[in-house]
C-alpha cells in the first residue's frame, strides 16, 4: 500500500471513530430526492412526471450563514426562482449544493427570512430580476439572476458527490461543457490532486492514485478510480446526467 493510501485510510479511520462518538459528517448530494415530494392525493393519471435533478439545479451563490441561493430563470418552469438551501460551513463554489431547502422565492413569494437574513426577489416580472440579501455583516448584496436562455437559467450543470475510498470524496459534475471531477478530503473538505475533464481526462502519476474519465465525450461518462495502487481492482462511478441539453 502506498504512503498516500495509508494516509487516506488513517483519515477515514478517524472519521469512523468520530461517527461512533456521535459526530456526523454531512455531504450534500445533487439528487431529485432533495426536491419537494408529491402530495398523497396524486394518482398515477394526474401526478406530474418525476423531475430530474436538473430541475432543481442552477447558479449557486453563497449568501452567508451557511446558505446558498440557487438562482434560476427558466420561463418554462415559472420564471425567476431563488432556492435557498443549507450547505456545510466549508462550502465553496463548485461544491454540491442540493442540501435541505429552507425557502423558495418566485413571482408568487418574493420575500423570505432565514437565519437572520432578509431575502427579496426584486423585479420578478421585469427584464433584470435579482436576489437582494440584507442583514449580513458586509452589508446588503444583490445577486443578478441568470439571463433567460443561458445554461445557468435552466440549471444545466448537475453535481454529485461519491466516496471513492481512502478518505477521499470525488465531486462529479456534468453540463454543457462535459463531465468534470475534483477530489477532496472526506473529513475537512480540503481539495487536492487536481481536476479531470474532457481536456485532461486523467490525473498525472504524481497525484498518487488513479482517476480517469471513461468516455468523456460520450453520452454516459464514468469516473474510474483506484485508491489502493497496483494489484487492486478499480471502481467506476457514473457522472450525473446534465439538467438540459444543447
Amino acid at each position: 500500500m502506498s504512503a498516500f493510501a495509508r494516509h487516506r485510510r488513517a483519515l477515514l479511520t478517524a472519521s469512523v471513530l468520530l461517527t461512533a462518538l456521535g459526530t456526523t459528517a454531512v455531504l450534500p448530494v445533487a439528487t431529485a430526492s432533495a426536491a419537494p415530494t408529491l402530495k398523497a392525493g396524486n394518482t398515477a393519471k394526474t401526478a406530474p412526471k418525476p423531475n430530474p435533478a436538473g430541475r432543481y439545479a442552477g447558479k449557486a451563490v453563497a449568501v452567508g450563514k451557511d446558505m446558498v441561493a440557487v438562482l434560476r430563470n427558466d420561463p418554462k418552469a415559472g420564471g425567476p426562482e431563488a432556492w435557498i438551501r443549507a450547505v456545510p460551513k466549508n462550502w465553496r463554489s463548485g461544491d454540491p449544493y442540493m442540501g435541505r431547502t429552507l425557502a423558495k422565492l418566485d413571482r408568487g413569494h418574493v420575500t423570505a427570512a432565514q437565519r437572520g437574513l432578509s431575502l427579496r426577489l426584486v423585479d420578478p416580472k421585469g427584464s433584470k430580476p435579482a436576489l437582494r440579501v440584507t442583514g449580513a455583516k458586509g452589508g446588503p448584496r444583490t445577486y443578478a439572476l441568470p439571463k433567460v436562455g443561458t445554461p445557468d437559467a435552466r440549471g444545466c450543470t448537475v453535481i454529485t458527490e461519491s466516496f471513492i475510498g481512502a478518505g477521499t470524496v470525488a465531486v462529479l459534475s456534468n453540463g454543457l461543457s462535459g463531465p468534470s471531477a475534483f477530489f477532496k478530503d472526506a473529513g475537512d473538505g480540503t481539495r487536492f490532486a487536481g481536476v479531470v475533464n474532457r481536456a485532461h481526462p486523467s490525473l498525472p502519476e504524481s497525484a498518487g492514485f488513479l482517476a480517469q474519465i471513461v468516455d468523456p465525450n460520450g453520452a454516459a461518462p464514468k469516473l474510474r478510480t483506484n485508491m489502493e495502487g497496483g494489484g487492486h481492482p478499480a471502481s467506476t462511478t457514473p457522472f450525473p446526467a446534465p439538467g438540459c441539453v444543447k
